[in-house]
C-alpha cells in the first residue's frame, strides 16, 4: 500500500509542477531575456561584492558597490560621449549661422548690383522675385520639416520611456537578487539535476560559458571601437574619439550592429564630395565589421570554453535577432549549453 500512496501523491505534483511552470514562462516571456540577462551580469557582480563584503557591514550594501563599481566605465562613457555631442552640435550650428549669413551677404550684394544694372524698361515689366526671399522661404520650409520630424522623435522617445525604464528596472533588481541570492537558485538546481560525474562537468562548462560570453562582448566591442578609431583618424574625420565611441556602442545594436555608423557616414562623405573617404570608410567598417563579429568574437570565445566557434556565432547572431539586446548574452549562452548537452549525451552513449 506505501508505494501506491507515494506513486498517487508524486504524479499530481508533477503535473501541477510542469502546469504551474508552463504558466509562469507564460507570464514571464515578455522580460525573460532580460532576467536571463540580470543573472548573467550578476555572475560578474556577486564575485565582487563578496571581496567587499568583509570592509561594510551589510551585503546590500556591498552588492550596491559592486553593481556601482561595474558601472562606472559606463557612466564615464556615457558622459564623455554627450558632451562631446554637445560640443559637435555647438560647431555645426555656428557652422550652419556662417553658412546662411555668407550666403545671404553674397545674394545681396549680387542682387543688388543685378538691380542697379536692369534699364527702367525691364524694371517697368513688373517686380522679380528676390533670390534672399527665394533663399529664406526655402530654409523656412527646412526648419519646418525638420521640426516637425523632431516633434515626431521626441513623441516616440517619450511614448517608449516608461517602457525603457520598466525594462531597466527589472533588469537592476534581477542583478540585484541574483547577485544577493544567486547560490541559492544555484543549490536548488544542483539538487534538482543528478550528481553524477557528467553533470559535474556540465557545470564547469556553462560556468565557462558565461565568463566567456560577457567579457568577450565587451572585448569585441572595445577592439571594434579602436580599430574604427585608427580608420577615422587616417581619412581624416574630425571628433575620431567620438566617432569610436558611438561604434562601439553600436556593436550592440541588434541587426544593424556598427553599419549604422559605418554607413551614415561614408553616405555622407560621398553626397558631399568625398567619394574616396565614403568608399574607403564603407569598405573598411565593413571589413572591419566582418573580423570582429565573424571570427575574432567567437575564436576568442571558444578559447575559454570547449563549444565550437560556430555555434557561438550562430548564438551571438541569431540570439541578436530574436531576443534584441540581451540575446547577444542570452543566444550563445542558450545554444553553447544545448551544445555542452549534446555532447555529454553522445559521450554516456558511447561509453
Amino acid at each position: 500500500m506505501v508505494p501506491d500512496i507515494k506513486m498517487s501523491s508524486v504524479t499530481p505534483l508533477l503535473i501541477l509542477l510542469v502546469l504551474f511552470t508552463l504558466l509562469s514562462f507564460g507570464i514571464l516571456m515578455p522580460i525573460i531575456t532580460l532576467i536571463i540577462l540580470g543573472a548573467m551580469i550578476a555572475f560578474i557582480v556577486r564575485p565582487l561584492a563578496l571581496k567587499i563584503k568583509p570592509y561594510v557591514k551589510y551585503e546590500t550594501l556591498a552588492i550596491f558597490l559592486a553593481m556601482g563599481i561595474l558601472a562606472v566605465p559606463l557612466i564615464l562613457i556615457i558622459y564623455f560621449t554627450a558632451s562631446q555631442i554637445l560640443l559637435l552640435a555647438g560647431d555645426i550650428a555656428q557652422g550652419i549661422s556662417y553658412s546662411i549669413n555668407g550666403t545671404l551677404n553674397t545674394t545681396n550684394v549680387t542682387a543688388n548690383a543685378t538691380n542697379n544694372a536692369l534699364n527702367t524698361d525691364v524694371k517697368n515689366l513688373g517686380p522679380l522675385d528676390s533670390p534672399v526671399s527665394s533663399l529664406v522661404d526655402q530654409i523656412g520650409k527646412m526648419i519646418a520639416q525638420f521640426t516637425v520630424w523632431l516633434a515626431g522623435q521626441i513623441i516616440s522617445i517619450i511614448a517608449y520611456l516608461p517602457s525603457f525604464l520598466t525594462d531597466v528596472i527589472i533588469l537592476l533588481f534581477s542583478i540585484f537578487y541574483f547577485a544577493k541570492d544567486g547560490d541559492k537558485f544555484v543549490k536548488l538546481l544542483k539538487d534538482i539535476l543528478p550528481q553524477d560525474e557528467t553533470f559535474k562537468k556540465l557545470y564547469v562548462q556553462i560556468n565557462d560559458i558565461l565568463k566567456s560570453i560577457m567579457i568577450v562582448n565587451v572585448i569585441a566591442a572595445v577592439l571594434l571601437g579602436l580599430l574604427s578609431v585608427i580608420l577615422y583618424y587616417l581619412v581624416g574625420y574630425p571628433y575620431v574619439l567620438l566617432l569610436g565611441v558611438i561604434t562601439a556602442f553600436a556593436e550592440f545594436i541588434p541587426v544593424v550592429g556598427p553599419w549604422i555608423v559605418y554607413g551614415a557616414l561614408g553616405i555622407l562623405s560621398i553626397i558631399t564630395g568625398n567619394y574616396v573617404v565614403g568608399i574607403v570608410v564603407i569598405i573598411f567598417g565593413w571589413l572591419i565589421d566582418t573580423v570582429v563579429d565573424m571570427y575574432l568574437r567567437p575564436r576568442m570565445a571558444s578559447k575559454y570554453t570547449q563549444v565550437h566557434p560556430l555555434v557561438l556565432l550562430v548564438g551571438f547572431l541569431f540570439g541578436a535577432i530574436t531576443l534584441g539586446l540581451p540575446g547577444l548574452f542570452v543566444g550563445p549562452l542558450i545554444v553553447g549549453i544545448a551544445y555542452v548537452l549534446y555532447q555529454a549525451y553522445r559521450d554516456e552513449k558511447v561509453n
